[in-house]
């Protein structure tokens, strides 16, 4: 593909369709959301805190397990840093999980996320110590200010939309839903026509260790809030916004905000690869009740 058409694609396109993913998020946000899961924190605080912990934890984990090469190891801490995103919400939605708390811990992350991913990431540069590091030092104040644009401000603006004019943005939510979707659909297809070695790259120790992180991130997540005694609903929703990421957000940042390639190898990869180990947990925790059937005892 034309170098100019593949620079437009993922320095133009990627932020445009992440800002309207955010917004359509904005707009389907109201206060009374936020409220509504204070009235448990508990529950919020265990997401949050094993999104903000757990990930990041296992990255180093699989990263030291797998010996991945500087690149793999700074894109695979990258994606664990960003937040869930829509694909998130879609699959609490079919998992029958609590589609309000999915939506609450998707933005409260992606509101944070302009100052978490560029202050833990530049961290993780400087313990990783390689000598390649500086080729992915990540500007703070730049990249802060433009997460801000792409990513808090787009919801901000959604959500003062609802808020002014209620009736019309419940109106066009569904719209807004069905482009984003189509459109990061798009965009990530011809991310992965310019960047075509990333095809037997999924067949790789790379590929493995996107899908070992997806993979653990959702059976680890879901043991946890059900040992901290979350209930089953709660539960679900928890482990999928643990085990899901966003990542158009890690995409973004390595193509727009660094202009490292290489760096969007892992994002790009996970993109594809997570929707395996995604629905087969989906799967699993839909029929888990028909699988553990009770043995009668006959006299």
């Amino acid at each position: 593909m034309d170098p100019i058409i593949a620079k437009t694609v993922s320095q133009v396109m990627l932020p445009i369709v992440l800002g309207i993913v955010m917004l359509g998020m904005g707009l389907s946000l109201q206060i009374k959301d936020f409220k509504a899961v204070l009235k448990a924190p508990k529950v919020a605080i265990i997401g949050f805190l094993l999104q903000l912990l757990l990930l990041p934890i296992l990255a180093l984990f699989i990263i030291k397990a797998f010996s991945l090469n500087q690149t793999a190891a700074a894109g695979l801490f990258l994606l664990a840093l960003c937040p869930g995103g829509a694909t998130s919400n879609l699959f609490s939605f079919i998992a029958k999980g609590n589609l309000a708390l999915s939506v609450c811990l998707t933005s409260v992350m992606s509101m944070l996320s302009p100052f978490i991913i560029p202050i833990a990431f530049v961290g993780f540069i400087h313990y990783s110590g390689s000598a390649d590091s500086q080729h992915f030092n990540l500007p703070l104040l730049p990249a802060i200010k433009q997460l801000t644009v792409v990513t808090l401000l787009p919801i901000v603006i959604g959500m003062s939309i609802r808020y002014f004019a209620d009736q019309w943005s419940q109106s066009v939510i569904p719209f807004m839903k069905k482009v984003s979707t189509i459109a990061m659909l798009l965009v990530v297809t011809a991310l992965v026509l310019t960047n075509l070695k990333i095809i037997p790259a999924m067949l790789s120790l790379q590929g493995f260790a996107v899908i070992t992180l997806c993979s653990l991130a959702l059976i680890i997540a879901y043991f946890i809030a059900g040992k901290l005694n979350v209930n089953d609903t709660d539960r679900k929703t928890i482990a999928i916004e643990v085990g899901v990421q966003n990542a158009g957000t890690a995409m973004m940042i390595a193509f727009t905000i660094m202009n490292q390639p290489a760096l969007a190898t892992i994002p790009l990869m996970y993109g594809l690869l997570m929707n395996i180990p995604a629905f087969i947990f989906v799967y699993w925790l839909l029929n888990k009740e028909k699988v553990i059937m009770p043995i009668k005892v006959t006299p």
